[in-house]
């Protein structure tokens, strides 16, 4: 008899063979057993992923969990992933897969299975080690110059990553190859650090720099990428001189032009030697300009002729050096003597003799004609006045034979053609003889000569001999030379009463001198002289003067400067040949001994510019030819400067770290022409902020400078240098510095934390730079927490230059601030962060909620609950007490973040079933603490509806509407609430609709109207409302007219009611057949308006559908293209339109009728309102412009109301004055002049406060309108340009370094510019915004048609605007810049009327216009518009492509050509399917034909015929430019000047892109698309290419980003005379020269 097994179990031999999950005799108890749990591994690092497995036997109404550390695992999570799979043998396969496993994921990990009566569980430890952290220090990319060091450093941040590694370590990889200690970088390497240094760095060294592990099994690594880029190079743009050759005395500047770029250092060298500002002779400035360049200057207000010589300016920035020079050659001052040198008195009768010597005549150099003349008086002396004058270059004599007392005066020497004043002067006061009680006379009367052995005879006489009785018991006396002559001294003298005779027999040269004759009884001292000169012959003895008189010492390097001159020219009478020569101790001087000597008859210089020790000794000067020897001389002595000699050089350290303060002294023998200075590395250090540079006196006479350093850097490190030199010789010394870094940690994380108690403690702290710990001995990283050292409690692992703080649970007790810091670094540096561990938070659930406690089976529900944010928090849901999971389809887990930044956890149930009646339970956790909440739900049968009718069915109009719906199955609970039944129609409730009845009845409901209508069509339903989706039944009710009902034939929409048609709004009749148009109101916002305010017109109008609506002003029609005009429309509440015609901007002629007209086919309706536009104000200033004053000068300002009418409504207020913004009242020393339409400002003597920004205006005026201009007063030393005439304007003196305004020359308008540069000197003026003044007119008119919109005799101002400008630049061989400005401007805007207006512009006169733009006559002015506006040919070249459109679009297209000088155009027409395009017109060769010489044919394109198939013939036009690629843009960056490939002057030439030929353009009426066969393009070079450095290229202009392109064009061939190009589109093409670029592997 078989034994009864339950649960499926087998009986075999009386013996029940139980099922998987059963156990007992009869198999009638549940068996739950765990039969393993097994982990993938037992160690991961973080990231792994880890895959955990349990083998659990049962029935299937068992439930499992997953917990770490007793924490329940959810599925819901993204980094789990909780699967169960039934396994042959019955049981069940449960795996938990953590996708990437964390640090805090170590612990105990357990399952627990439970079937509702027996609870089993197994658990496994792993361990889980941190995931390498690497930190790369610097952690962005570098980018350094060469030369520089790099260094790289790379640390692992948490060293317990590194467990279980047997071997390995970090290794360096740059672009995919590692790199070796030993090899062109220097590597360093620890266990957990390692440093990469390259100590002068190449372009090649650049690339991605990877740190990684070599044994870590994942492949992390940090990386970097260093950017090597070559040193910025030092640019010296210009470097010029305001005089390359200049006079003592005069001043002279010297500017630079340079790229400005960092640490560039600019230092000025006179001869070699450095020129400072510390010298009171010379001024250095420098300034930034506009474009970013730095302008240096300096400035020599006095020059000497120790300037003469090389100016450099040299240029740095510490890598690369440029260096400019100019020569200067300075002119002595031209220095005059006079001889004799001192006033004279001469009497009259007597001669007057008189020289002038040019004592230097090398200062007469560069002079254009002009010599030397006489002043008597501060007049020119005429030879033909009585005096005899002879002159040389550089000499000139004065003589008169016998004076005259009107000879009395000033004599004055000069040279007529010196640029200064510069002169000697006399004065000769000329008397009549003494006329005493007698006279005495000497015969012969005047001076005479006679040779040697000839007698000398005098006679003295007396000459008034009626006074002889008054001379008792005198005697005649004779001198000589001031001695009185004695008897026997070898003159014979014989005497009487009345005369005196000395004779001398064979007289010799001795005898020469002055005799003089006088009477010892005359009571007035009457005296008479001869000057008797013994020569060999009649000539003078030659006397030579030397200058300077006397010996003198010089030092080396100085210059020697002598002249020789013959006072006496007359002396060299008579002798052939010879002249002035120079000699030095005995020897002569030639002229290729290194000195220079200039000679003329009379004088002689002798110059050294640079003097040397060998040059001392004794210079004379003689005359070759001179038969006596007689000379000059003088000892020059020339000594080796003093030398400077630096006592002593000193620092406070040699080795120091950053921060600290570093002081260097230097003490060095006193020297008054001393100048010091200090470098680092070869730069410059001047005082700063940074460094303080000091110097004083010894009581010992020495001088001690000190530069002190407060803060020093790591780039202080170097060679430190003090400078010493006296401009002749220097002396260097220098210390070497090394700087050690500055300790730098890094604490990771950074940023203090919170974190709640339980949670792990993990603090990183790494030296970011270890150098900074070289020369400490010992120590190491320590941590401190609120200032105590950690000893315990923490797990701490430290290395040379990192060390980590851990702790797996925290308490409350270790809140505070963690420390790291190195034990033997000097300076107390630490980083901290703060840590604050906190209870866990209670977790809260806010709510639970479902939609609806009472569940129908088979409906949806959800359950709802809002919970406080944690971290860390899982969620479950469960239904009595069973784990509700995403693996059962009926559910749905889903949750997000609220506003609130709460979290919203939602469970929904797809569709009910019974069994889901009973408890739910959220509950929720963070492995800290628990909360859970739950809900009762009840859930009942679902109920059955029947609907009467059931069929779908037709009634009319008046007919009764019944149906009837039966609720079955009402003895559910749920029924017996009070749940109803619910109508509704078309999906929408209609229960409560009036117009039917509901009525009910037990279990049905009735749903009647009585009288159907055409509206009541549609479904209806009924549904229980106790379903949230409920499943309703329903039946379709088709409502029809009856016959009485049919409607009236209303038009237009109307609607028939009663027989009778409501016709709509704009339409009227008894069918609504007849359009109703009226203008209801028709408004402004006012009638009387100033300028430049808004106005508004509104039109309410009632009409048909479609009707329009036109606004016009005195007659003109408005389009809605307009600018200035907005118009709008807009539907009212009672179905009117509303019209608003706004503008923006009221101009004066506006003034007049505004009209708004409706419109239909039919009917038209009219309104007018009249405005009246009040002018703006308009004030004008007198001076227009800014100007400068001198301090003393006057003010005069005048302001005058231009339009009088403009103040029409002002019932008072007058014109008021304001300065910098306040009001000049008549106290504040102004005097003020008003009328009503005029005001003065005036005074008569301004001072430095009258400058600033004076303003006129009108006190009632409503809007603030007024005039200013800027004055500025200034001392009368101070710089300014002077008033100058240049381009028909009078430019007034302004101040150095501002920009003056003027008004532009007559018959133009704008405004013109010029710049005073801060030497007071005038640049050229910019006239870029003076344009003709019918160009100025024609471009207005053009805007008032665009921004009105008017259409009316559009055609006639575009084209008459055309003729001017055709007359206007055909006329003129040169156009100005403004005006090639203006031109364009005028070309866009008719391109733009003609597009929006559809005018009909002349072709002609437009291609004659753009023709004449372009000729080559106009080259400077282009390149005065492409620097200085926004505009260049680019612009005409999209104006021309433009209208080329504007052609194209017109129906009625007429072909035509145009062959202008500097451009040709066709537009034809043409099937390009069928025959192709050529132009210009060819005939012998094709494109591709290179084997002729290329001479023969010129540019030209060729579209073949196309495969694509084209409807009809299609207009083209094409065009080719023969000069305009001399002025377009080579690309984007940069235009080109004038069409050369070759960098300014002085520079090294670079090749750089150009247009080397004409530009072809071809544009087609229908987008042809990619072309094919593509567009073939032949060009003659401008140039023929004989560089191998440059390559053709075929472009075409890309007018997006304004530079030419590549794309879509190819070279087919090319030589250096020609290329042909195919192109696949259609545009402007061109060739373009580029250099060769090296392809980079």
């Amino acid at each position: 008899m078989p034994y009864s097994c339950q649960h499926g179990g087998t009986c075999i031999n009386s013996t029940c063979v139980c099922s998987r999950g059963y156990k007992g005799s009869s198999c009638e108890n549940e068996s739950l057993e765990i039969l393993y749990l097994r982990s993938s591994k037992a160690v991961f690092r973080e990231g792994n992923e880890v895959l955990f497995e349990s083998e659990i036997t049962d029935n299937s109404n068992f439930t499992v969990q997953w917990s770490r550390d007793g924490v329940i695992i959810s599925g819901i999570l993204s980094r789990y992933s909780i699967t169960s799979s039934a396994k042959a043998n019955g049981t069940f396969l449960h795996q938990l897969r953590i996708s990437s496993v964390y640090e805090r994921d170590e612990g105990n990990w357990s399952i627990m299975a439970s079937n509702g009566v027996t609870v089993v569980n197994k658990g496994i430890i792993i361990r889980v080690l941190p995931k390498l952290v690497l930190l790369m220090i610097p952690q962005y990319d570098l980018s350094i110059e060469t030369k520089e060091n790099f260094t790289l450093q790379c640390v692992v941040v948490n060293p317990g990553s590194l467990i279980n590694l047997t071997s390995g370590s970090l290794i360096w990889v740059k672009d995919g190859k590692p790199l070796l200690t030993g090899s062109i970088f220097t590597i360093s390497t620890t266990q957990t650090s390692t440093i990469l240094n390259k100590a002068s760095a190449e372009i090649s060294d650049s690339g991605n720099y990877f740190c990684l592990h070599s044994t870590y099994p994942d492949p992390l690594n940090v990386s970097i990428y260093v950017n090597i880029i070559g040193p910025e190079s030092v640019e010296i743009l210009l470097f010029r001189i305001s005089d390359s050759i200049s006079r003592e005395g005069k001043s002279v500047w010297l500017e630079t032009e340079i790229y400005e770029i960092i640490d560039l250092t600019v230092q000025w060298f006179h001869n070699g030697n450095l020129i400072t500002n510390s010298s009171l002779r010379y001024e250095i400035k420098s300034y930034t300009t506009e474009n970013d360049t730095l302008r240096n200057v300096l400035n020599v207000p006095n020059v000497l002729q120790q300037d003469d010589g090389d100016w450099n300016i040299t240029a740095s920035n510490g890598k690369t050096t440029e260096s400019m020079s100019v020569y200067l050659r300075v002119l002595p001052r031209l220095v005059l003597q006079m001889m004799p040198p001192n006033n004279i008195s001469v009497e009259s009768k007597k001669s007057i003799n008189l020289s002038c010597v040019v004592t230097n005549p090398e200062s007469l150099f560069n002079l254009s004609g002009g010599g030397l003349f006489w002043q008597k008086d501060g007049k020119k002396i005429s030879p033909d006045s009585g005096f005899n004058i002879t002159t040389t270059d550089t000499s000139t004599t004065l003589m008169k034979s016998s004076a005259e007392v009107d000879d009395s005066g000033t004599y004055l020497c000069a040279h007529s053609s010196y640029p200064e004043p510069i002169y000697v002067s006399i004065y000769i006061n000329i008397t009549e003889p003494i006329q005493p009680g007698f006279s005495l006379q000497m015969i012969p009367l005047g001076d005479f000569s006679l040779k040697c052995k000839e007698d000398i005879n005098l006679r003295c006489t007396v000459k008034y001999s009626k006074f002889l009785i008054s001379l008792i018991g005198g005697s005649f006396i004779g001198q000589k030379n001031g001695k009185k002559i004695l008897s026997g001294s070898g003159y014979n003298v014989t005497s009487g009463k009345m005369f005196t005779t000395l004779r001398k027999p064979s007289a010799v040269l001795e005898d020469s001198g002055t005799y003089a004759c006088s009477h010892t009884a005359s009571p007035e001292s009457v005296q008479v002289t001869v000057y008797v000169n013994v020569t060999n012959s009649v000539l003078p003895r030659l006397v030579l003067q030397m200058m300077p008189p006397n010996n003198l010492s010089i030092e080396s390097k100085e210059s020697i400067n002598l002249l020789c001159v013959v006072t006496n020219p007359e002396s060299l009478f008579n002798l052939s040949g010879g002249g002035l020569f120079w000699q030095k101790d005995g020897k002569k001087i030639s002229p290729d001994s290194g000195f220079n000597i200039t000679t003329t008859d009379t004088s002689t210089t002798l110059n050294k510019l640079s003097a040397e020790e060998g040059d001392t000794g004794t210079y004379s000067c003689s005359h070759s030819a001179y038969p006596d020897p007689i000379n000059v001389s003088l000892y020059i002595n020339v000594t080796e400067p003093k030398s400077v000699e630096i006592l002593s050089f000193k620092s406070s350290s040699s080795v120091l770290r950053e921060g600290k303060s570093l002081r260097f002294e230097s003490e060095i023998a006193f020297d008054p022409a001393l100048i010091v200075q200090w470098f680092h590395n070869g730069k410059l250090i001047n005082n700063s902020s940074k460094y303080t540079i000091t110097s004083s006196i010894t009581s010992n006479g020495t001088s001690v400078h000190v530069l002190q350093i407060f803060n020093v850097l790591l780039q202080d490190e170097g060679e430190w240098n003090i400078t010493a030199s006296n401009g002749k010789t220097s002396e260097t010394k220098s210390i070497r510095i090394q700087v050690l870094e500055k300790l730098k940690l890094q604490m990771t994380p950074q940023y203090d934390f919170s974190i709640q108690r339980g949670e792990g403690i993990v603090l990183g702290c790494v030296v970011i730079n270890p150098g900074s710990l070289q020369n400490l001995i010992g120590g190491s990283l320590i941590w401190q927490k609120d200032g105590q050292k950690i000893l315990s409690g923490f797990h701490i692992n430290t290395t040379n230059t990192s060390t980590q703080l851990r702790k797996s649970s925290s308490e409350i007790d270790d809140s505070g601030s963690y420390s790291c810091s190195h034990s033997a670094y000097p300076d107390p540096i630490n980083v901290s962060i703060n840590v604050n561990v906190t209870e866990p938070e209670p977790i809260e659930i806010l709510s639970l909620k479902i939609n609806k406690p009472l569940l129908i089976e088979g409906e949806a529900a959800w359950f709802e609950s809002e919970i406080m944010n944690k971290s860390g928090l899982i969620v479950q849901w469960s239904h009595n007490g069973n784990l509700i999971t995403d693996a059962l389809s009926r559910f749905t887990l889903t949750s997000s973040t609220t506003a609130n930044k709460t979290s919203l956890y939602v469970l929904n149930i797809s569709s009910v079933v019974l069994q889901d009646e009973g408890e739910w339970n959220i509950t929720a956790t963070n492995g800290l603490s628990t909360a859970s909440r739950g809900i009762k739900v009840q859930v009942f049968p679902r109920i059955s509806l029947s609907l009467t009718p059931k069929d779908d069915l037709s009634i009319q109009t008046g007919e009764v509407i019944q149906l009837q719906c039966e609720a079955l199955y009402t003895d559910t609970p749920a029924y017996s609430t009070g749940i109803k039944l619910n109508w509704k129609k078309d999906g929408k409730d209609i229960s409560s609709d009036p117009s039917f009845s509901v009525s009910e009845a037990g279990t049905t409901t009735t749903l009647y109207k009585s009288s159907a209508e055409l509206t009541d069509s549609g479904r209806y339903s009924c549904s229980h409302s106790a379903y949230s989706n409920p499943e309703d039944v329903s039946v379709y009710i088709n409502v029809t007219l009856s016959d009485k009902d049919k409607p009236c034939p209303c038009q237009h929409g109307g609607t028939c009611i009663n027989s009778t048609c409501v016709c709509p709004v704009g339409y009227q009749g008894r069918y609504c057949e007849d359009e109703y148009l009226e203008i209801l109101s028709y408004k402004s916002s006012n009638s009387v308006i100033r300028e430049e305010k808004s106005v508004w017109f509104q039109a309410e109008i009632v009409g048909p559908v479609g009707f329009s609506v036109q606004w016009s002003r005195n007659g003109d029609l408005i389009s809605s293209t307009a600018s200035r005009y907005v118009m709008t429309s807009s539907k009212t509440a009672n179905g009117k339109t509303l019209h608003v015609l706004t503008i923006t901007n009221v101009l004066q002629r506006d003034e007049g009728y505004w009209t708004v007209e409706a419109l239909t086919s039919s009917k038209t309706e009219a309104r007018n309102l009249t405005v009246k536009v009040l002018p703006r104000l308009l004030l004008q200033l007198a001076p227009q412009y800014d100007f400068s004053i001198k301090t003393g000068e006057s003010i005069n300002l005048r302001c005058v109301v231009i339009n009088p009418k403009s103040l029409t409504g002002l019932s008072d207020g007058n014109l008021v004055w304001k300065k910098d913004g306040v009001y000049i009242l008549s106290d504040f020393g102004f005097n003020i002049s008003t009328t009503n339409v005029s005001s003065t400002l005036e005074k008569e003597l301004a001072y430095l406060g009258d400058a600033g920004r004076f303003s006129c205006s009108h006190s009632t005026y409503p809007d603030p309108v007024s005039v200013s201009i800027a004055i500025s007063v200034t001392k009368p030393e101070q710089i300014r340009c002077a008033d100058d005439k240049i381009e028909k304007i009078m430019w007034k003196s302004t101040i150095a370094g501002t920009t003056k305004k003027e008004s532009c020359p007559e018959n133009q308008k704008g405004t013109a510019t010029r710049y005073c540069n801060f030497q007071g000197f005038w640049e050229s003026p910019d006239l870029i915004n003076c344009t003709d003044v019918s160009l100025v007119n024609a471009n207005e008119e053009l805007d008032s048609i665009i921004a009105d919109g008017t259409t009316k005799n559009v055609d006639e101002a575009v084209n008459n605007t055309l003729v001017k400008m055709k007359n206007l630049t055909s006329q003129r061989s040169e156009l100005s810049a403004g005006d090639i400005s203006s031109s364009l401007d005028i070309l866009e805007k008719i391109v733009n009327v003609t597009n929006m207006t559809s005018a009909n512009v002349e072709k002609e006169a437009f291609f004659a216009v753009v023709d004449n733009v372009l000729s080559t006559n106009n080259s400077k002015s282009w390149t005065a518009v492409s620097d200085k506006t926004e505009k260049d040919a680019s612009s005409l070249l999209k104006n021309m492509d433009r209208m080329s459109e504007v052609v194209l679009k017109k129906e009625n297209i007429t072909t035509s050509k145009f062959k202008g000088k500097n451009f040709e155009v066709s537009v034809d027409k043409t099937k390009v399917d069928e025959k192709g395009i050529v132009f210009p017109e060819k005939t012998e060769k094709t494109p591709n034909d290179t084997t002729t010489d290329t001479e023969e044919y010129s540019t030209f394109l060729e579209l073949p015929k196309q495969t694509n198939k084209i409807e009809k013939p299609i207009t083209y036009v094409a065009v080719i430019y023969k000069t305009i690629s001399d002025i377009l843009p080579t690309d984007s960056g940069s235009r080109t000047e004038e069409n050369s490939n070759e960098v300014k002057e002085g520079k090294e030439k670079k090749k750089k892109e150009f247009v080397n030929s004409e530009i072809l353009s071809l544009t087609t009426q229908t987008d042809l698309g990619i072309l094919s066969p593509p567009l073939n393009l032949a060009f003659q070079h401008k140039h023929e290419n004989e560089s191998a450095d440059l390559q053709a290229v075929c472009v075409s202009w890309d007018f997006i980003t304004n530079k030419w392109s590549e794309e879509g064009c190819k070279v087919n061939s090319t030589n250096n005379k020609r290329t042909v190009c195919q192109c696949n589109h259609l545009t402007n093409f061109a060739i373009l020269m580029r250099p060769y670029t090296p392809v980079r592997i």
